[in-house]
């Protein structure tokens, strides 16, 4: 499936557009001709006289690159900022973005690894005997590798090594579908992501592994193929709850309303509803959210559930997320400078962040306590959205760790309502 070359640039460089180039971490930017590399690097070609120079940098040096107009993550090649080119990926740029993600990071092969020795790479599903995350890979990977960023790319090389040691084809595929789920909740790397996800044979038309689809459609989303991502969505024979969110992050709001709704006549009632009320606040219908929001602590409230923990979370998020409502639209401009500190309900417990506000502009917004496991890249991922937008109204939250996400959205909502002139 490997490409030459993914979004090759016209071939003039007279052609290029003026702030085609790249910017690396260190903060230097290069403009010339970019091409994406099948082996995941980017090459710059800068004109020196009547030569070009070519230049190539691994993505974990590139922090962004810019094409016609359109900026991409370095590291995932999702779209960041778009300047007059209105387009959205098509299913040409998707799949070459797709091909790109064969390539295994370049971080991969000098990777030193240290599984535990009595870990079980035949991986029987359900696991054997009782809770034993030095056995089972599954509870390896939840345990070890999901809640320790550190182990991130350690949990990427066990499945390739599951896929070495292990030639049983359904093994093979799960070992796929989680590098999929890896490359896209852990790693943000989105192309790699849906690459492994539809190598393991993930059929969106089945009924097996919804959650796995969604993600794969989140995927598309998250490289700006929005027509594709919702072309899964609606195909599926049976849409999860999860699906509501995706729905409102594509702008389709009423249709996430709607499955809402339809959930909420299920023994889900409460996290559906805050699902959407979810939808509605990213979309800036505030007062439709409140009123979700409340109907989602009253289905908590009702639930024969009510005592169940998921179910006692799902009343303190929302009565969180009320709590902010009326905050969201705070600008900036509009809280004094200072450094304000607040909390609010995650997974586990509360997550507490910190926010500066200086010269009527959000200068910093961080994690400082926190005790979730399964956060994936909610804690770094959020607060750059919400430095990006300067602002929490709007603001999504990150796929597969909404709870942590809209934690700290809410977190960063009323600690700068500490200041509001």
């Amino acid at each position: 499936m490997a490409l030459l070359v993914v979004l090759l640039t016209v071939l003039n460089s007279s052609c290029l557009a003026d702030d085609d180039g790249i910017r690396l971490t260190s903060g230097a930017t290069l403009s010339g001709r970019v091409t994406v590399l099948s082996d995941g690097q980017i090459s710059v070609g800068i004109k020196s006289g009547n030569r070009i120079l070519t230049r190539t940098y691994p993505r974990d040096r590139v922090e962004t690159y810019t094409i016609a107009d359109v900026t991409y993550d370095g590291r995932t090649s999702r779209i960041v900022q778009r300047g007059t080119k209105p387009d959205e990926t098509t299913v040409e740029e998707l799949n070459r973005l797709i091909d790109a993600g064969s390539s295994a990071p370049e971080w991969l092969a000098d990777l030193k690894t240290d599984f535990p020795a009595n870990l079980d790479y035949g991986w029987p599903q359900p696991p054997q005997g009782g809770w034993d995350s030095s056995r089972n890979i599954g509870q390896y990977v939840w345990d070890r590798v999901n809640p320790n960023p550190s182990r991130w790319r350690e949990g990427v090389a066990l499945m390739h090594h599951v896929m070495q040691v292990n030639k049983e084809p359904e093994i093979q595929q799960r070992a796929m579908r989680t590098l999929g789920g890896m490359y896209h909740s852990l790693h943000q790397d989105y192309a790699r992501a849906a690459w492994w996800y539809l190598k393991s044979g993930l059929d969106p038309k089945s009924r097996a592994h919804p959650q796995a689809v969604i993600r794969l459609a989140d995927c598309y989303l998250q490289l700006n193929a929005r027509a594709s991502a919702l072309q899964i969505v609606r195909g599926m024979p049976s849409r999860p709850y999860a699906a509501i969110k995706l729905l409102g992050d594509a702008g389709e709001t009423d249709e996430a309303v709607a499955l809402g709704e339809q959930f909420s006549r299920t023994g889900e009632a409460s996290i559906a509803l805050l699902y959407a009320g979810d939808a509605c606040r990213v979309a800036g219908r505030l007062q439709q959210a409140a009123d979700f929001y409340r109907r989602a602590r009253q289905a908590a409230i009702e639930s024969p559930q009510a005592e169940k923990p998921h179910r006692k979370r799902d009343r303190a998020r929302a009565e969180a997320s009320l709590a902010v409502i009326n905050t969201l639209q705070l600008k900036p401009a509009d809280v004094k400078d200072g450094t304000y500190r607040a909390s609010s309900p995650g997974y586990e417990a509360d997550v507490e962040v910190e926010t500066i506000v200086a010269d009527g502009r959000i200068q910093s917004v961080r994690v400082t306590r926190h005790r979730e496991k399964q956060f994936y890249s909610s804690i770094e991922e959020t607060p750059v959205r919400i430095l990006k937008a300067q602002s929490v109204n709007g603001v999504d939250a990150t796929t597969g760790a909404t709870i942590t996400s809209e934690a700290i959205i809410n977190a960063t909502a009323k600690g700068m309502s500490q200041g509001r002139r």
